[in-house]
């Protein structure tokens, strides 16, 4: 009830963590396995975590919506306050392999797979797997 949408025969399973449930979105038949973290930003505005339906997101994953400013030189970064939160939105069957980490403001495509340990920090297409740091794409699926 906490959570923005929580579709049907979905699992957050125990051991995940969700920071601001209700700007996170969870479709139909969705995974997310122990150690998962969903890091949507309590502020008002951006800042959701959208995911469709079909998806699985391994173990350990983190979802980041919004980093730590860090560009002025006399103040130090935990005084700076945070960037502006972008939404990150993880489409229709795609799967997030374990341990992986998805930065703010990113799509992952449609049935698109990211290899485990892998760190997003591009938009990754439709089909596609990615791997790496930063993940890079090594495969079109047909």
């Amino acid at each position: 009830k906490k959570f923005n949408f929580f579709g049907e025969n979905s699992e957050f399973r125990a051991g995940a963590y969700a920071i601001t449930c209700s700007k996170i979105s969870i479709g139909n038949n969705v995974i997310i396995r122990p150690n998962t973290m969903l890091f949507a930003d309590p502020r008002k505005g951006n800042g959701y975590i959208i995911i469709e339906d079909n998806v699985m997101i391994g173990s350990g994953v983190h979802i980041y919506v919004a980093n730590h400013k860090f560009d002025l030189n006399n103040i130090d970064i935990i005084n700076q306050g945070h960037y502006e939160a972008e939404d990150v939105i993880l489409k229709q069957g795609c799967w997030i392999g374990a341990n992986s980490i998805i930065l703010p403001g990113i799509t992952i495509g449609k049935n698109s797979v990211i290899g485990a340990g892998s760190i997003v920090t591009k938009d990754i297409p439709d089909r596609v797997i990615a791997v790496g740091n930063p993940a890079k794409i090594i495969k079109t699926l047909e």
